[in-house]
């Protein structure tokens, strides 16, 4: 199979950090593809891919306030069903950024930003994107498999530790979820033994749930000690 040259390939950039905007725009111009636009959210996102065409978007799956990276990505496809997506993202489980792993259009590439120690590997990503959407491989990608620390974890759950870990108490959040006080404890429970973490009180409990939920969505967590 003839492989698309890098030069050959147009790209979207849609990241809400400039900072890391401007990173990646320079990455993929160093390897030789062209950056036909870029934006800061999916409204730009969309405005600018409906005049210019791009052959593929490289699109950060939490964009702020508003429609998320996903969302932006059913949008691309339905106005180009051969555009090649790459989702890039610190969350190694979609589920916690509010979005099931069924949520991903077809043939999208999902990366982690962890594993981009490797520059070419965007590249890389979006040439394959590129050529399952136009249907030039025979095999589709493969959605992304939530990681063995949340895989028995429902969203139910994966919520409820988001909620701990931005700082709800028990009862903030069963008000939240219109549950009550003790169901919610019960659920915490849960969760710190599916999680394997075992303390004697649940106040400890939460801190350790709330660092796990941070380190699985790439957030840096600070040690004690």
């Amino acid at each position: 199979m003839h492989r698309m040259s890098n030069e050959a390939i147009t790209v979207l950039v849609v990241e809400d950090d400039q900072f890391t905007r401007t990173t990646l725009c320079a990455a993929l111009r160093h390897h030789g593809l062209t950056v036909a636009g870029e934006a800061k959210n999916a409204r730009g996102g969309l405005e600018f891919a409906k005049h210019a065409n791009p052959d593929a978007a490289l699109l950060d799956l939490d964009l702020g306030g508003g429609p998320s990276g996903i969302d932006l990505a059913h949008a691309l496809r339905q106005l180009d069903p051969e555009i090649g997506i790459v989702i890039l993202t610190t969350y190694e489980d979609p589920r916690m950024a509010g979005h099931s792993l069924a949520t991903l259009p077809d043939n999208t590439k999902y990366l982690l930003k962890r594993d981009l120690s490797d520059s070419a590997a965007l590249p890389r990503a979006l040439t394959e994107a590129v050529e399952a959407a136009k249907g030039q491989v025979r095999a589709a990608i493969t959605p992304p498999r939530p990681p063995r620390a949340t895989a028995s974890l429902t969203e139910t759950q994966l919520e409820v530790m988001r909620l701990v870990a931005e700082g709800y108490s028990n009862g903030g959040i069963a008000e939240k979820r219109t549950v009550t006080e003790g169901a919610v404890e019960k659920m915490i429970h849960r969760i710190g033994r599916q999680l394997a973490i075992d303390t004697e009180t649940q106040s400890n409990q939460r801190v350790l749930i709330a660092r796990e939920y941070l380190r699985l969505t790439g957030a840096p967590v600070r040690r004690d000690g």
